[in-house]
């Protein structure tokens, strides 16, 4: 047959309709009489696509191609006539106008089942299509694509009074053939040695006519000239293709079809009543319980079952065709075992799960994306490989270093970056298998993670997965390396935004196993800059099972010259083992952390570590400060002005960890704590203009809040407000998450004291979400400061009752933190107040 090297015929099933009853015996004719389409096509006047396509079970073929094959393989005309006569007639197929109207009445296709979603693509496309006369679908495979297309020309019918034409391509490998392919959907007999564009032109003039060409990806320079070509001869006639990539055309304009949209909760909404569940239900979920239900008709979407569902369907990227499978899997297994199982997504959505009558790279998953491998470079496919290492995206300018060649260190200056790098990134977007997106002034790339799983799959029967592992962890723990050197600076906010962005990749590397050529000293010098990022993102409880899971693993320094550096670590791990709440496990280790630290060369001597790195003077006073901020925590006052004061008398402060400006801060803290108002607000603004000087963003957010605890404590509340706010724009500028919920606890205090209890539940209702799962305990456990929202409370509910309370409650848990922050202080009032000096 005409079809692609190494490639069969599609396979039919006779019981599926008449369409597939009538091509079955076609190709059984063929076969008897031992001839190929390109033999038939000698003898005929049609073309070897257009005889292949008779027998392709997907349309009635026009009685001058029946004819034609049938007596080039000797067969019965006048039997052959007749059986077409009856099966026109079985599928309503005698007004031809509507072709693709036909063809979805088919028992095989899938517009059988429901169609889910898409009311805003519906609606974009259709203005398209009365706009332009060239719309291309594009997306990844199994987005739904081709089902999207056939709805719109369905819907489009009644405008294209000349009819509408399914052209379906996949099984086409000349691009040549494109034109025989169009005319044969059209019912144009074509001649030996006749032009077939010429023909269309021919018939097609004078008619207004949609031509749906389906799976262009693979003969895009065919279909491009191709439709280039019609468009210049037949002003009436428009195309709506369906391709992986566009036809990059003048005239064309291209409609991404994204896959379905997910449930970003695990919460499962009211669904009594089926108006309330359809509103409430993302489509992603729609689908595979409408699929499941065909499958096990005793399946149905509970809130019992709903945190299932919605795994199952973000695991799968809301991808149509993978849903469709794994609902088709419930035959097999349980719901909660196909969740189990989704690790191993592309053997699980194999051939068991598939719709018989589906086209053969439509049946599995890993069948749709050999599909797409096939129309990569081997530059595209070795930057598919790479990437399909990173979680939650790549910044482009990552990218491009991270599929450069060579050997990587960790070190951007040594990174090769190419052209060819760019023009392979560029190809997989191209293609639907990285998509992209704008993060200020940047792009970013993403990739699905059913494409990522393909990635690696491919990446390990490479060979190349040991060397690319290895250029993925050096790059992100570069990154975090570069963060930590960056505290204190005006650098600071800029790594504090892009580390948040990369955090599933660190993530993904700190939790899995190292390989066992990677230098201990990467992971623990990235480590300086996971503990301002934990607090920042909060991540305060993943940051210390971080560093658990870091110092587990080097229990001690892996050598002398590693000493330093892993000091700097263990001083990481107690931070924010602090502010998790684990005090003794952070005790032990301040012990340990000085312990090593009493062995490290002090002064600046030769042996002194090199440039940016602490001395055992610049340490002493590090873990000293991390005595006293344990301290403060639990409420020793004492023992915390002692260590703090005691890390002043060093004099000598790491630019990597906590600095002078915070030691001073933790004084003032704890006069704050004390009482001590003589004291409190001249240290605070002391550490504050320490801070303002060098630049160092988050600290200031904490000072300001400090500040506006100081002069609640004095009930002088308005200049209280005044720094909140003040402290809210800072917070905002780095997207501090658990500062805007410690401002939020102190604001609900502040209300509550200034006699507005509403607004302060609806504060208090906002904040409680924040700190569980950050894993910090509320107020990070000061107790004075906790007294204070316990008080704000009480009086709460005394004061509005249970009802209004758990209303106002209710109202700050549906608005989020940051909503209830804007109503809180007034909408438009954040940021209004001026950076003026911090004796207001």
């Amino acid at each position: 047959m005409a079809g692609r090297p190494g490639r069969r015929e599609r396979p039919l099933d006779p019981q599926a309709g008449p369409l597939e009853r009538f091509a079955s015996k076609l190709r059984a004719l063929r076969e008897r009489a031992g001839l190929t389409y390109a033999e038939m096509a000698r003898v005929s006047h049609f073309s070897s696509t257009t005889l292949s396509q008779a027998a392709a079970g997907h349309r009635l073929p026009t009685r001058d191609v029946l004819l034609a094959y049938v007596s080039a393989c000797g067969g019965d005309i006048h039997e052959w006539e007749r059986r077409w006569e009856h099966l026109r007639a079985e599928i309503h197929a005698s007004d031809r106008r509507i072709a693709v109207g036909a063809h979805l009445d088919a028992p095989d296709d899938p517009e059988a089942t429901s169609f889910v979603g898409r009311e805003d693509e519906l609606e974009s496309c259709a203005e398209l299509l009365d706009t332009f006369r060239l719309v291309t679908l594009t997306g990844v495979g199994g987005v739904g694509k081709t089902r999207l297309a056939k709805r719109v020309a369905q819907n489009a019918a009644k405008r294209f009074t000349g009819g509408v034409y399914w052209v379906e391509l996949a099984d086409l490998s000349d691009e040549h053939a494109i034109a025989d392919a169009i005319a044969a959907s059209v019912g144009i007999p074509i001649a030996s040695g006749q032009d077939p564009v010429s023909a269309l032109s021919e018939v097609l003039r004078n008619r207004k006519v949609l031509l749906l060409l389906d799976n262009c990806e693979h003969l895009l320079t065919g279909c491009a000239r191709t439709v280039k070509d019609l468009l210049a001869r037949l002003p009436h006639v428009h195309v709506l293709a369906t391709s992986r990539q566009p036809l990059d055309i003048g005239p064309e304009h291209v409609l991404p079809v994204k896959p379905l949209a997910v449930p970003r909760t695990h919460l499962a909404p009211d669904l009594q009543g089926s108006t309330s569940h359809e509103r409430a239900t993302p489509p992603a979920m729609v689908l595979f319980a409408d699929r499941a239900r065909s499958a096990s008709p005793a399946f149905s979407l509970t809130e019992e079952n709903w945190a299932l569902v919605a795994h199952v369907c973000r695991k799968l990227d809301g991808l149509p065709l993978a849903l469709e499978i794994a609902a088709r899997r419930l035959r097999m297994v349980t719901l909660e075992e196909l969740a189990e199982r989704l690790d191993r997504r592309l053997p699980l959505l194999g051939r068991g799960g598939a719709e018989r009558t589906a086209h053969a790279r439509q049946q599995t998953l890993r069948a749709l994306f050999d599909w797409s491998y096939e129309l990569c470079t081997e530059a595209e496919r070795e930057a598919w490989q790479q990437l399909a290492l990173c979680s939650g995206g790549v910044l482009l300018t990552d990218a491009e270093h991270l599929c450069g060649q060579g050997p990587y260190d960790g070190n951007s200056q040594t990174a090769e970056v190419s052209d060819d790098v760019f023009e392979a990134l560029a190809g997989l977007v191209d293609k639907s298998l990285l998509t992209r997106s704008t993060t200020g002034t940047r792009t970013r790339l993403h990739m699905l993670e059913t494409v990522r799983a393909y990635g690696q799959e491919r990446l390990t029967e490479s060979g190349r997965a040991q060397q690319a592992l290895l250029r993925h962890r050096a790059w992100y723990l570069g990154l975090a390396a570069r963060a930590g050197t960056a505290y204190g600076t005006p650098d600071e906010a800029g790594w504090l935004r892009r580390l948040r962005a990369e955090h599933a990749n660190l993530r993904l590397i700190v939790t899995a196993p190292p390989p066992s050529d990677e230098p201990p000293e990467m992971v623990l010098r990235a480590s300086l800059g996971f503990w301002l990022h934990c607090l920042t993102s909060a991540n305060v409880g993943e940051g210390a099972r971080w560093m658990r899971t870091i110092l587990e693993r080097h229990p001690r320094p892996p050598s002398a010259e590693s000493t330093v550096v892993w000091c700097q670590a263990v001083w990481v791990a107690c931070f924010l083992l602090t502010l998790h709440g684990d005090y003794d496990g952070a005790h032990d280790l301040i012990e340990r952390g000085e312990q090593a630290v009493a062995g490290t060369t002090s002064g600046t001597g030769a042996a002194t570590p090199a440039v940016g790195r602490p001395d055992r003077d610049e340490l002493s006073a590090a873990y000293l400060q991390m005595r006293g901020l344990l301290a403060l925590v639990v409420g020793d006052m004492e023992a915390a002005v002692k260590y703090t004061r005691a890390a002043l008398a060093v004099g000598r402060f790491s630019t990597a960890l906590l600095t002078e400006p915070q030691c001073v801060a933790q004084l003032g803290f704890a006069a704050v704590l004390q009482g001590d108002r003589s004291r409190s607000t001249s240290l605070l603004e002391q550490a504050l203009e320490m801070s303002e000087a060098r630049g160092d963003s988050w600290h200031r957010c904490y000072l300001l809040w400090s500040l506006a605890v100081d002069h609640g404590e004095a009930e002088r509340y308005e200049t209280a407000l005044r720094f909140l706010r003040r402290a809210l724009r800072h917070m905002r500028e780095i997207d501090e998450h658990l500062g805007e919920a410690t401002l939020g606890e102190t604001l609900a205090w502040l209300l509550s004291q200034r006699g507005d209890p509403r607004l302060a539940t609806v504060l208090l209702g906002a904040v409680d979400q924040a700190w569980h799962p950050a894993g910090a305990p509320r107020l990070f456990g000061f107790a004075r400061l906790t007294a204070h929202r316990e008080r704000c409370d009480r009086h709460a509910r005394a004061a509005l009752g249970s009802d209004q309370y758990t209303r106002a409650y209710q109202e700050g848990q549906r608005l989020g933190i940051r909503q209830a922050l804007e109503l809180a202080l007034g909408k438009g009032s954040i940021g209004s107040v001026s950076s003026t000096s911090s004796h207001e």
